[in-house]
Protein backbone atom coordinates (compact mmCIF):
# COMPACT_ATOMS: atom_id res chain seq x y z
CA UNK A 1 0.00 0.00 0.00
CA UNK A 2 2.77 2.51 0.82
CA UNK A 3 4.72 1.91 -2.11
CA UNK A 4 1.79 2.27 -4.42
CA UNK A 5 0.47 5.65 -2.53
CA UNK A 6 4.55 6.62 -3.05
CA UNK A 7 3.77 5.69 -6.95
CA UNK A 8 0.81 8.12 -7.51
CA UNK A 9 2.32 10.68 -5.43
CA UNK A 10 5.39 10.73 -8.02
CA UNK A 11 3.10 10.73 -10.94
CA UNK A 12 1.13 13.71 -10.06
CA UNK A 13 4.34 15.31 -8.61
CA UNK A 14 5.33 14.48 -12.44
CA UNK A 15 2.34 15.63 -14.30
CA UNK A 16 1.78 18.83 -12.33
CA UNK A 17 5.96 19.76 -13.43
CA UNK A 18 5.26 18.83 -16.93
CA UNK A 19 2.08 21.26 -16.32
CA UNK A 20 4.13 23.82 -14.97
CA UNK A 21 7.06 23.29 -17.70
CA UNK A 22 4.51 23.77 -20.80
CA UNK A 23 3.12 26.99 -18.97
CA UNK A 24 6.62 27.72 -19.11
CA UNK A 25 7.04 27.18 -22.94
CA UNK A 26 3.89 28.68 -23.57
CA UNK A 27 4.70 31.75 -22.11
CA UNK A 28 7.78 31.80 -23.60
CA UNK A 29 6.52 31.24 -26.82
CA UNK A 30 3.89 33.76 -26.46
CA UNK A 31 6.26 36.35 -25.66
CA UNK A 32 8.40 35.35 -28.99
CA UNK A 33 5.52 35.16 -30.79
CA UNK A 34 4.58 38.55 -28.98
CA UNK A 35 8.06 39.81 -30.27
CA UNK A 36 8.26 38.45 -33.45
CA UNK A 37 4.54 40.16 -34.01
CA UNK A 38 5.75 43.65 -33.00
CA UNK A 39 8.84 42.92 -35.20
CA UNK A 40 6.85 42.29 -37.99
CA UNK A 41 4.43 45.09 -37.61
CA UNK A 42 6.96 47.47 -37.46
CA UNK A 43 8.91 46.36 -40.43
CA UNK A 44 5.44 46.26 -42.05
CA UNK A 45 4.86 49.71 -41.17
CA UNK A 46 8.68 50.50 -42.29
CA UNK A 47 8.05 49.10 -45.74
CA UNK A 48 5.25 51.04 -45.88
CA UNK A 49 6.81 54.22 -44.93
CA UNK A 50 10.06 52.99 -47.36
CA UNK A 51 7.31 52.25 -50.33
CA UNK A 52 6.07 55.75 -49.91
CA UNK A 53 9.20 57.09 -50.15
CA UNK A 54 10.36 54.97 -53.12
CA UNK A 55 7.32 55.41 -54.86
CA UNK A 56 8.38 59.11 -54.37
CA UNK A 57 11.90 58.45 -55.66
CA UNK A 58 10.48 57.13 -58.86
CA UNK A 59 8.11 59.28 -59.79
CA UNK A 60 8.83 61.16 -62.35
CA UNK A 61 11.01 64.60 -61.98
CA UNK A 62 13.85 66.37 -63.45
CA UNK A 63 17.67 66.27 -61.59
CA UNK A 64 20.76 68.04 -61.96
CA UNK A 65 24.16 66.69 -60.97
CA UNK A 66 27.41 67.23 -61.06
CA UNK A 67 30.45 64.53 -60.46
CA UNK A 68 34.34 64.25 -59.84
CA UNK A 69 36.10 62.35 -62.54
CA UNK A 70 39.09 61.48 -62.69
CA UNK A 71 40.73 59.53 -66.25
CA UNK A 72 43.55 57.33 -67.23
CA UNK A 73 44.48 58.30 -70.93
CA UNK A 74 44.46 56.12 -74.05
CA UNK A 75 45.68 57.90 -76.49
CA UNK A 76 47.62 55.56 -78.87
CA UNK A 77 50.13 56.43 -81.75
CA UNK A 78 50.10 60.44 -81.78
CA UNK A 79 51.88 61.63 -84.76
CA UNK A 80 51.73 64.60 -85.91
CA UNK A 81 53.03 66.47 -89.83
CA UNK A 82 52.75 69.49 -91.84
CA UNK A 83 49.42 69.33 -93.75
CA UNK A 84 51.06 68.58 -97.46
CA UNK A 85 52.82 65.33 -96.11
CA UNK A 86 56.31 66.44 -96.82
CA UNK A 87 57.53 66.06 -92.89
CA UNK A 88 60.11 63.42 -92.97
CA UNK A 89 60.74 63.11 -89.06
CA UNK A 90 60.04 65.35 -85.98
CA UNK A 91 62.55 66.73 -83.45
CA UNK A 92 61.52 67.64 -79.63
CA UNK A 93 62.68 71.45 -78.43
CA UNK A 94 64.93 71.52 -75.96
CA UNK A 95 62.76 73.77 -73.52
CA UNK A 96 58.93 74.18 -73.07
CA UNK A 97 58.13 76.69 -75.80
CA UNK A 98 57.38 79.26 -72.83
CA UNK A 99 59.43 82.53 -75.05
CA UNK A 100 57.53 83.80 -77.79
CA UNK A 101 59.81 82.81 -80.43
CA UNK A 102 61.42 79.22 -81.88
CA UNK A 103 65.20 79.15 -82.28
CA UNK A 104 66.21 77.17 -85.11
CA UNK A 105 69.38 75.74 -83.40
CA UNK A 106 67.99 74.60 -80.21
CA UNK A 107 66.57 70.90 -81.39
CA UNK A 108 66.97 67.55 -80.32
CA UNK A 109 68.77 65.88 -82.96
CA UNK A 110 69.71 62.91 -82.08
CA UNK A 111 65.92 61.94 -81.39
CA UNK A 112 63.88 61.77 -84.21
CA UNK A 113 60.15 61.04 -84.09
CA UNK A 114 60.06 60.71 -80.02
CA UNK A 115 57.51 58.96 -78.56
CA UNK A 116 54.88 61.47 -77.85
CA UNK A 117 53.02 60.48 -74.36
CA UNK A 118 50.16 62.03 -72.37
CA UNK A 119 49.73 61.76 -68.40
CA UNK A 120 46.26 60.76 -66.81
CA UNK A 121 43.37 63.59 -65.65
CA UNK A 122 43.19 63.71 -62.16
CA UNK A 123 42.53 67.31 -61.31
CA UNK A 124 40.51 69.21 -64.44
CA UNK A 125 38.02 66.12 -64.41
CA UNK A 126 34.53 67.63 -63.78
CA UNK A 127 31.44 66.29 -64.96
CA UNK A 128 27.60 67.80 -65.16
CA UNK A 129 24.27 66.69 -66.46
CA UNK A 130 20.64 67.36 -66.44
CA UNK A 131 17.79 64.68 -66.69
CA UNK A 132 14.45 63.50 -66.33
CA UNK A 133 13.60 60.30 -64.24
CA UNK A 134 10.83 58.56 -64.69
CA UNK A 135 10.20 54.98 -62.96
CA UNK A 136 13.54 53.17 -63.17
CA UNK A 137 15.40 54.74 -66.56
CA UNK A 138 16.50 57.79 -66.61
CA UNK A 139 17.43 60.03 -69.71
CA UNK A 140 20.23 63.32 -69.29
CA UNK A 141 22.69 65.39 -71.20
CA UNK A 142 25.91 65.24 -69.74
CA UNK A 143 28.81 67.69 -70.32
CA UNK A 144 32.34 66.63 -69.00
CA UNK A 145 35.59 67.90 -69.42
CA UNK A 146 38.83 66.15 -69.32
CA UNK A 147 42.53 67.65 -70.04
CA UNK A 148 45.50 65.41 -70.55
CA UNK A 149 49.03 67.28 -69.95
CA UNK A 150 51.98 65.86 -72.54
CA UNK A 151 54.74 64.13 -71.21
CA UNK A 152 58.02 66.43 -71.81
CA UNK A 153 60.86 63.45 -71.69
CA UNK A 154 64.18 64.72 -71.05
CA UNK A 155 66.91 63.51 -73.46
CA UNK A 156 67.78 60.91 -70.83
CA UNK A 157 64.40 59.71 -71.40
CA UNK A 158 64.40 58.90 -67.78
CA UNK A 159 63.33 62.40 -66.40
CA UNK A 160 59.61 63.59 -67.25
CA UNK A 161 59.01 67.28 -66.84
CA UNK A 162 55.92 69.24 -66.59
CA UNK A 163 54.46 72.15 -69.42
CA UNK A 164 54.28 72.21 -73.24
CA UNK A 165 56.54 70.87 -75.77
CA UNK A 166 57.52 72.08 -78.73
CA UNK A 167 58.13 69.56 -82.17
CA UNK A 168 59.32 70.87 -85.29
CA UNK A 169 58.19 68.75 -88.20
CA UNK A 170 61.20 68.63 -90.31
CA UNK A 171 61.48 67.93 -94.14
CA UNK A 172 64.13 66.10 -96.11
CA UNK A 173 67.48 68.36 -96.33
CA UNK A 174 67.36 68.47 -92.03
CA UNK A 175 66.10 64.97 -91.45
CA UNK A 176 68.83 63.34 -94.06
CA UNK A 177 71.75 65.48 -92.52
CA UNK A 178 70.54 64.39 -88.97
CA UNK A 179 70.68 60.88 -89.51
CA UNK A 180 73.84 61.02 -91.82
CA UNK A 181 71.67 60.01 -95.14
CA UNK A 182 74.53 60.84 -97.48
CA UNK A 183 72.91 59.64 -100.83
CA UNK A 184 69.22 60.94 -99.79
CA UNK A 185 71.14 64.36 -98.72
CA UNK A 186 72.76 64.67 -102.30
CA UNK A 187 69.32 63.98 -103.92
CA UNK A 188 67.26 66.69 -101.85
CA UNK A 189 70.22 69.08 -102.27
CA UNK A 190 70.05 68.60 -106.28
CA UNK A 191 66.69 69.59 -106.13
CA UNK A 192 67.13 72.54 -105.00
CA UNK A 193 67.84 76.11 -106.70
CA UNK A 194 71.09 77.49 -106.62
CA UNK A 195 70.26 81.03 -105.40
CA UNK A 196 68.68 78.77 -102.31
CA UNK A 197 71.93 77.29 -101.82
CA UNK A 198 73.68 81.38 -102.02
CA UNK A 199 71.01 82.12 -99.52
CA UNK A 200 71.69 79.39 -97.10
CA UNK A 201 75.63 79.49 -97.42
CA UNK A 202 75.35 83.76 -96.16
CA UNK A 203 72.87 82.30 -93.43
CA UNK A 204 75.77 80.40 -92.34
CA UNK A 205 78.49 82.31 -92.67
CA UNK A 206 77.07 84.99 -90.46
CA UNK A 207 76.13 82.71 -87.42
CA UNK A 208 78.90 79.76 -87.49
CA UNK A 209 81.02 80.91 -90.05
CA UNK A 210 83.73 77.34 -88.60
CA UNK A 211 81.37 75.15 -89.80
CA UNK A 212 82.02 76.69 -93.46
CA UNK A 213 85.32 76.06 -93.14
CA UNK A 214 84.89 72.37 -93.69
CA UNK A 215 82.95 72.55 -96.68
CA UNK A 216 84.17 72.86 -100.57
CA UNK A 217 87.31 72.63 -98.56
CA UNK A 218 89.79 72.58 -101.91
CA UNK A 219 92.52 70.03 -101.66
CA UNK A 220 96.45 70.42 -102.46
CA UNK A 221 98.04 68.50 -105.22
CA UNK A 222 101.69 67.43 -105.74
CA UNK A 223 103.54 69.01 -102.98
CA UNK A 224 101.94 71.66 -100.59
CA UNK A 225 100.08 74.80 -100.93
CA UNK A 226 98.82 73.63 -104.32
CA UNK A 227 95.28 74.07 -104.31
CA UNK A 228 92.90 74.24 -106.80
CA UNK A 229 91.05 78.08 -107.14
CA UNK A 230 87.43 78.38 -107.02
CA UNK A 231 86.02 79.95 -110.93
CA UNK A 232 83.35 80.12 -112.97
CA UNK A 233 84.17 77.03 -115.22
CA UNK A 234 86.79 74.22 -114.57
CA UNK A 235 89.74 74.56 -116.43
CA UNK A 236 90.46 71.26 -118.68
CA UNK A 237 93.55 69.15 -117.72
CA UNK A 238 93.92 72.49 -115.85
CA UNK A 239 97.86 72.57 -117.33
CA UNK A 240 97.39 76.54 -117.65
CA UNK A 241 95.37 77.09 -114.19
CA UNK A 242 93.77 75.51 -111.04
CA UNK A 243 90.83 77.03 -112.02
CA UNK A 244 88.03 74.95 -110.87
CA UNK A 245 83.99 75.18 -110.53
CA UNK A 246 83.48 71.33 -108.74
CA UNK A 247 83.34 71.67 -104.67
CA UNK A 248 86.37 70.72 -102.82
CA UNK A 249 88.76 69.69 -105.59
CA UNK A 250 92.14 69.16 -105.86
CA UNK A 251 95.14 71.09 -107.32
CA UNK A 252 97.04 69.95 -110.47
CA UNK A 253 99.51 72.11 -111.56
CA UNK A 254 101.86 74.10 -109.32
CA UNK A 255 102.65 77.39 -111.00
CA UNK A 256 99.06 77.82 -111.04
CA UNK A 257 97.50 76.85 -107.63
CA UNK A 258 96.54 78.88 -104.76
CA UNK A 259 98.67 79.21 -101.97
CA UNK A 260 95.43 78.89 -99.03
CA UNK A 261 92.57 76.45 -99.19
CA UNK A 262 89.29 78.09 -100.53
CA UNK A 263 86.88 77.44 -98.71
CA UNK A 264 82.76 76.90 -98.53
CA UNK A 265 82.26 81.32 -98.88
CA UNK A 266 84.98 81.24 -101.63
CA UNK A 267 82.79 78.64 -103.70
CA UNK A 268 79.15 80.52 -103.18
CA UNK A 269 81.34 83.69 -103.91
CA UNK A 270 82.98 82.76 -107.34
CA UNK A 271 81.92 79.51 -108.34
CA UNK A 272 77.94 79.92 -108.19
CA UNK A 273 77.70 83.65 -107.59
CA UNK A 274 73.82 84.84 -107.22
CA UNK A 275 72.93 81.15 -108.07
CA UNK A 276 72.65 80.99 -111.50
CA UNK A 277 75.63 78.99 -112.17
CA UNK A 278 77.30 75.75 -111.21
CA UNK A 279 74.49 74.01 -109.25
CA UNK A 280 73.56 71.45 -109.05
CA UNK A 281 76.29 70.23 -111.63
CA UNK A 282 79.26 72.26 -112.20
CA UNK A 283 80.55 73.64 -115.61
CA UNK A 284 83.78 72.11 -117.26
CA UNK A 285 84.63 69.08 -119.53
CA UNK A 286 84.70 66.45 -117.17
CA UNK A 287 81.85 67.48 -115.00
CA UNK A 288 79.55 64.98 -114.46
CA UNK A 289 75.35 65.01 -113.25
CA UNK A 290 74.88 66.42 -109.52
CA UNK A 291 78.49 66.92 -108.79
CA UNK A 292 78.56 69.77 -106.95
CA UNK A 293 75.41 68.61 -104.86
CA UNK A 294 76.96 65.33 -103.93
CA UNK A 295 80.10 66.77 -103.28
CA UNK A 296 78.10 69.12 -100.67
CA UNK A 297 76.14 66.74 -98.69
CA UNK A 298 79.74 63.77 -98.47
CA UNK A 299 81.30 67.10 -96.80
CA UNK A 300 78.20 67.94 -94.61
CA UNK A 301 78.00 63.98 -93.52
CA UNK A 302 81.88 63.33 -92.71
CA UNK A 303 83.51 66.43 -91.94
CA UNK A 304 80.33 68.24 -89.35
CA UNK A 305 80.03 66.98 -85.93
CA UNK A 306 76.84 66.09 -84.45
CA UNK A 307 76.52 69.19 -82.85
CA UNK A 308 77.36 71.09 -85.63
CA UNK A 309 75.06 69.18 -88.22
CA UNK A 310 72.32 69.83 -85.96
CA UNK A 311 73.03 73.76 -86.91
CA UNK A 312 73.34 73.07 -90.52
CA UNK A 313 69.85 70.62 -90.31
CA UNK A 314 68.12 73.57 -88.21
CA UNK A 315 69.62 76.44 -91.00
CA UNK A 316 67.93 74.20 -93.91
CA UNK A 317 64.54 74.40 -92.30
CA UNK A 318 65.14 77.96 -91.47
CA UNK A 319 66.29 79.31 -94.77
CA UNK A 320 65.52 76.62 -97.90
CA UNK A 321 62.88 73.90 -97.28
CA UNK A 322 61.09 75.42 -94.37
CA UNK A 323 59.65 74.01 -91.20
CA UNK A 324 56.63 74.05 -88.76
CA UNK A 325 56.69 73.98 -84.86
CA UNK A 326 53.79 72.39 -83.40
CA UNK A 327 53.39 73.57 -79.39
CA UNK A 328 51.29 70.99 -77.46
CA UNK A 329 50.39 71.65 -73.73
CA UNK A 330 47.61 68.89 -73.49
CA UNK A 331 45.09 67.07 -75.49
CA UNK A 332 41.75 68.51 -74.04
CA UNK A 333 38.27 67.61 -74.52
CA UNK A 334 35.07 68.76 -73.97
CA UNK A 335 32.42 65.67 -74.20
CA UNK A 336 28.63 66.38 -74.50
CA UNK A 337 26.71 63.18 -74.60
CA UNK A 338 23.16 61.70 -74.21
CA UNK A 339 22.65 59.24 -71.96
CA UNK A 340 20.36 56.16 -71.49
CA UNK A 341 20.35 55.03 -67.68
CA UNK A 342 18.81 52.28 -65.62
CA UNK A 343 18.35 52.16 -61.75
CA UNK A 344 17.76 48.81 -59.84
CA UNK A 345 15.82 49.20 -57.33
CA UNK A 346 15.44 46.61 -55.01
CA UNK A 347 12.33 46.75 -52.73
CA UNK A 348 13.61 47.07 -49.40
CA UNK A 349 17.22 49.12 -49.78
CA UNK A 350 17.79 52.83 -50.52
CA UNK A 351 21.13 51.63 -52.58
CA UNK A 352 20.43 50.28 -56.52
CA UNK A 353 23.45 49.70 -58.92
CA UNK A 354 23.17 51.83 -61.91
CA UNK A 355 24.07 51.49 -65.89
CA UNK A 356 24.19 53.99 -68.86
CA UNK A 357 24.99 53.97 -72.32
CA UNK A 358 25.42 57.01 -73.88
CA UNK A 359 26.30 58.64 -77.86
CA UNK A 360 27.30 61.86 -78.58
CA UNK A 361 30.48 64.23 -79.66
CA UNK A 362 34.15 65.17 -78.30
CA UNK A 363 34.96 68.56 -79.07
CA UNK A 364 39.06 68.03 -78.65
CA UNK A 365 41.84 70.60 -78.26
CA UNK A 366 45.32 69.86 -79.36
CA UNK A 367 47.31 72.78 -80.65
CA UNK A 368 46.39 76.75 -79.71
CA UNK A 369 42.95 75.33 -78.54
CA UNK A 370 42.31 74.78 -82.55
CA UNK A 371 38.83 72.08 -81.37
CA UNK A 372 38.27 69.39 -83.66
CA UNK A 373 34.56 67.87 -83.21
CA UNK A 374 34.59 64.06 -83.01
CA UNK A 375 31.70 61.65 -82.59
CA UNK A 376 32.11 59.58 -79.44
CA UNK A 377 30.52 57.07 -77.17
CA UNK A 378 30.28 56.32 -72.99
CA UNK A 379 29.85 53.45 -70.85
CA UNK A 380 29.24 53.67 -66.97
CA UNK A 381 28.05 51.77 -64.25
CA UNK A 382 28.13 52.08 -60.51
CA UNK A 383 26.12 52.28 -57.42
CA UNK A 384 23.51 55.09 -56.18
CA UNK A 385 22.47 56.04 -52.80
CA UNK A 386 19.34 57.76 -51.79
CA UNK A 387 19.90 59.97 -49.27
CA UNK A 388 16.49 61.55 -49.33
CA UNK A 389 13.56 61.99 -51.90
CA UNK A 390 15.35 64.67 -52.93
CA UNK A 391 19.28 63.91 -52.87
CA UNK A 392 21.36 60.92 -54.11
CA UNK A 393 25.31 60.25 -54.14
CA UNK A 394 26.72 57.76 -56.72
CA UNK A 395 29.96 56.46 -57.23
CA UNK A 396 30.99 54.39 -60.44
CA UNK A 397 33.38 53.88 -63.49
CA UNK A 398 33.27 54.61 -66.94
CA UNK A 399 35.04 54.21 -70.12
CA UNK A 400 34.75 56.95 -73.26
CA UNK A 401 35.70 56.09 -76.66
CA UNK A 402 36.53 58.60 -79.90
CA UNK A 403 35.13 57.25 -82.60
CA UNK A 404 36.21 57.99 -86.33
CA UNK A 405 39.48 57.75 -88.11
CA UNK A 406 41.20 59.65 -86.11
CA UNK A 407 42.62 62.35 -87.95
CA UNK A 408 42.69 65.93 -86.76
CA UNK A 409 43.66 68.44 -89.53
CA UNK A 410 44.57 72.50 -89.76
CA UNK A 411 46.31 72.46 -86.86
CA UNK A 412 47.83 75.70 -86.47
CA UNK A 413 51.37 75.86 -86.32
CA UNK A 414 54.24 78.37 -85.60
CA UNK A 415 56.97 79.01 -87.99
CA UNK A 416 61.05 79.07 -87.05
CA UNK A 417 62.32 83.00 -85.84
CA UNK A 418 63.77 84.72 -88.67
CA UNK A 419 62.39 81.95 -91.05
CA UNK A 420 63.75 83.28 -94.49
CA UNK A 421 62.77 80.05 -96.54
CA UNK A 422 60.83 80.49 -100.05
CA UNK A 423 57.07 81.36 -99.33
CA UNK A 424 54.92 78.53 -99.09
CA UNK A 425 57.80 76.48 -97.93
CA UNK A 426 56.73 76.65 -93.78
CA UNK A 427 53.05 75.31 -93.77
CA UNK A 428 50.68 77.09 -91.82
CA UNK A 429 48.69 73.71 -90.85
CA UNK A 430 49.61 70.44 -89.53
CA UNK A 431 47.74 66.93 -89.57
CA UNK A 432 47.19 64.57 -86.15
CA UNK A 433 46.67 60.90 -86.28
CA UNK A 434 46.09 59.09 -82.89
CA UNK A 435 43.58 57.10 -81.23
CA UNK A 436 41.94 58.02 -78.30
CA UNK A 437 40.16 57.00 -75.62
CA UNK A 438 39.85 57.54 -71.46
CA UNK A 439 38.52 55.24 -68.36
CA UNK A 440 37.79 56.04 -65.16
CA UNK A 441 35.83 56.51 -62.00
CA UNK A 442 32.95 59.48 -61.48
CA UNK A 443 32.14 60.67 -58.15
CA UNK A 444 29.21 62.91 -57.17
CA UNK A 445 25.64 64.07 -56.01
CA UNK A 446 22.15 64.57 -57.84
CA UNK A 447 19.47 66.88 -56.83
CA UNK A 448 15.99 66.17 -57.55
CA UNK A 449 13.71 69.09 -58.31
Amino acid sequence: MDLGRGRASALVLGVKYMRVRSYSNLFLAGVMASIVGVTVSNAAKADQDYGASLDARRSSHFYIGLDYSPASSKIRGFKIRESSGETAAVYPYFGNGDSPTIEYNRFDWDTPNPRIGFKDNTLLAIGSSIGYAFSRARVEVEVGYESFKIKDWGKSGKKEKDGSAVYLLAKELAYSLASNQQDKLAVALSKVEGKEIVNFAKALESTSPTIGEKVCRTRSGSGENNYARYSERTSGLKVSDNNTALCGDIGRHRGHSSLKVNIFKDFIAKTLGDGSRNWPTSTGSKSKENDNANAVAADLVKNLTMEEKGIVAGLFSRTIEGGEAAKISAISTTSVMLNVCYDFYGKESSIAPYACAGIGSNFVGIVDSHIVPKLAYKLKAGIGCQISPEISIFAGGFYHRILGDGRYADLPVKRLFYDESPKGRTKNTAVANFSMSYAGGEFGVRLAF
